[in-house]
């Protein structure tokens, strides 16, 4: 009988391990960090051929249209190394780890080019370990720079080594034939004729160590990099006459993109515009910042003023689609800016892990290798900077963490498979569970809610589709180590579940629960019910509940008791419900963090209760979005956030 099974694991209560001491987690300590997720991994380069923009990431390409719907996941798993647009041509260059080839806009195929022969030493992994850049040659092939230096690739897959092997950093062809090598050591050029030169301050470039070359108009180039000493500088030139300039205050340059008659320059969370535009009153500012010509005689006058452009959080690359000004992010995709804009009117995103997400669990076996599940296409397995995507190729139904073993356990099962699946993950590898087979009636079973309970067994809370609709299916309580898996109420034409029922009378509406010791707590859409002692207690409004229709429930760091619901969230300290009229708002989620601090997701971002006050984290407070659906926690106190476009983490 599942009563007396429950009853008898009820008995063990889990020990939990010792966890790290925290500091709370607060809204006004000024110890809390707010960090927000659209996209998985950052974005390393963007550039537009044609009529698509190609976004490039750790995790994949990413092609886009003109109107900026996203076309297609070009490359997915790869890492993309390196982009090179070759408009006359229209195509673009695309370097990952593990080949080269082109995309042709015109055809939309994309041509990989033969595999360079082993005297060539190219590596694509390690390529995408130490960089590379790619520079289109103009006659149908592309120059590749590595740490080993300067190599050609025909496009009928012909590759040579040139004499160049001092690493590169950045490559540049301008359109008189030049190709701009960024060396180790100095500027390179390459002259139409094949001849390559350098560039020192004999030419006006007194830059040794150069990371960034763009053309911009008038056949000019412009180089960042630092000078013998160190110093950051730039220099701009044209062929083999250059002027090299500091700039005041000094400012580390990060990206650069040429745009119209100007470059933009992004550097120390600002986006600065360099041109030759001539005012005849310079405005008065505080954060004025000028240019001062160090080495040759500039032809002309160079200006830097700062713009008005707010830069998104993260933000990593600068590029040019038409009129647009794209701006690359670490966690948000990229912004879209047209002229005169001073904050992004729109946004490249590809959503992969909230995209028809339905629930958030997450488990960490470090605080930087932590999984998360959001019932999609895949794990995501989070290493401290990014999301990479995980386990099998299988809906992500749960994952739940022991907290007393430190057993990290995923729920999964295939896009049409009727059971579902239990894995062990160790670092990346999902081993799986024998025996453990989790079926519900109708189709598309899934998981509500994942927590683990008294002698390591795993409660799930079930739920399955019925056509259209979502309908609840109960609890299930897995042992991993037997595989053997009891339900309640039990699966249909199971008779012995069938009596069970009546002595474990648990609503099959369960959405939600919380277990401590033994005692668990469950949500249900009948009110909330406690499973104690092997016996099941009920409140429903004839109890004090402001709603029956409970949607989550946590047990406080203190043993309170806190459910929410569409009406607010109530507290039960043991004898009776109450419901402060501070927390008499809409919830859609609540949990307790270790430190004391109750978080709950509402249609206004995130509330914070401490037991007197609400303090809320909204878009204000560094949000993307206000409405928030699940909320979870990890033994490290950290607060993860899911809302319908965005993850967020919140922590110290």
């Amino acid at each position: 009988m599942i009563a007396g099974w429950l009853l008898g694991v009820a008995g063990c209560p889990a020990s939990e391990t010792p966890i790290v001491k925290l500091a709370p987690i607060t809204t006004t300590s000024g110890n809390m960090r707010v960090r927000v997720f659209t996209e998985p991994a950052p974005v390393r380069s963007a550039t537009a051929v044609g009529k698509y923009t190609f976004v490039a990431t750790d995790n994949e390409l990413a092609r886009w249209d003109d109107k900026g719907e996203a076309v297609s996941g070009m490359v997915s798993g790869t890492r993309v190394v390196a982009l090179a647009p070759e408009n006359a041509h229209a195509k673009v260059w695309i370097l990952t780890d593990v080949g080269l080839g082109y995309y042709d806009v015109a055809t939309e195929v994309f041509t990989e080019l033969l595999p360079p022969p082993p005297a060539i030493g190219v590596d694509y992994a390690q390529l995408a370990k130490d960089g590379a850049s790619l520079a289109p040659a103009g006659d149908g092939g592309v120059w590749l720079g590595t740490s080993h230096g300067l190599i050609y690739a025909s496009a009928q897959g012909g590759w040579t080594r040139t004499p160049i092997t001092d690493p590169v950093r950045a490559l540049w062809r301008d359109r008189v034939g030049y190709l701009w090598i960024a060396a180790r050591g100095g500027m390179l050029a390459r002259k139409p004729t094949g001849e390559t030169v350098q560039v020192t301050d004999k030419e006006g470039c007194a830059i040794v160590d150069p990371r960034i070359v763009i053309g911009l108009s008038g056949d000019r180039m412009l180089v960042i990099g630092a000078d013998d000493q160190g110093h950051e500088r730039l220099a701009i030139g044209k062929q083999l006459n250059w002027v090299t300039y500091r700039a005041l205050p000094a400012v580390k340059f990060e990206a650069a993109t040429a745009r119209g008659d100007a470059a933009i320059v992004m550097g120390g969370g600002r986006a600065y515009r360099i041109s030759t535009d001539e005012h005849t009153v310079k405005p008065l500012a505080r954060d004025t910042i000028r240019l001062v010509a160090l080495v040759g005689t500039p032809p002309v006058d160079w200006t830097i003023e700062p713009t008005a452009l707010t830069l998104p959080a993260g933000a990593t690359s600068l590029s040019v689609a038409d009129d647009q000004l794209l701006v690359g992010t670490r966690d948000l995709g990229v912004a879209r800016y047209r002229q005169g804009d001073t904050q992004p009117f729109g946004w490249l995103r590809r959503k992969q892990m909230v995209a028809d997400a339905m629930t958030l669990t997450v488990g960490c076996a470090r605080i930087d290798d932590c999984w998360i599940a959001t019932g999609t296409r895949n794990a995501w397995h989070w290493n401290g900077d990014r999301f990479v995507p995980g386990g099998p190729d299988q809906v992500a139904l749960a994952i739940v963490r022991d907290p007393t073993t430190g057993t990290i356990y995923a729920l999964h099962r295939g896009v049409d498979e009727p059971a579902i699946r239990l894995s062990r993950i160790e670092g990346t590898t999902w081993t799986p569970v024998a025996k453990v087979a989790i079926t519900t009636p109708g189709e598309a079973p899934e998981i509500s809610f994942a927590r683990v309970g008294p002698s390591g067994t795993l409660w799930l809370g079930l739920r399955y589709r019925d056509g259209l609709e979502r309908r609840p299916a109960g609890l299930a309580i897995v042992e991993p180590a037997t595989g053997k898996v009891r339900y309640s109420p039990g699966p249909p034409g199971d008779p012995g579940d069938s009596k069970a029922d009546k002595k474990l009378p648990i609503p099959i509406g369960v959405l939600d629960a919380d277990v401590r010791g033994d005692v668990a707590w469950f949500a249900t859409n009948e009110g909330v019910a406690r499973l104690a002692a092997g016996k099941v207690a009920l409140w429903t409004e004839a109890d004090g509940l402001r709603s029956e229709l409970a949607r989550a429930i946590t047990i406080g760091a203190a043993g309170e008791i806190v459910v929410a619901t569409g009406a607010g969230a109530g507290i039960f300290d043991g004898k009776a419900w109450t419901f402060p009229p501070a927390l008499r708002f809409e919830i859609n989620d609540v949990i307790a963090a270790r430190n004391g601090q109750i978080w709950m997701g509402t249609e206004r971002g995130i509330a914070a209760w401490d037991g007197t006050k609400v303090r809320r984290v909204d878009m204000r407070r560094g949000l993307a979005e206000n409405v928030v659906l699940d909320l979870a926690t990890d033994q490290f106190d950290r607060v993860w956030a899911r809302g319908p476009n965005s993850l967020t983490l919140i922590s110290q």
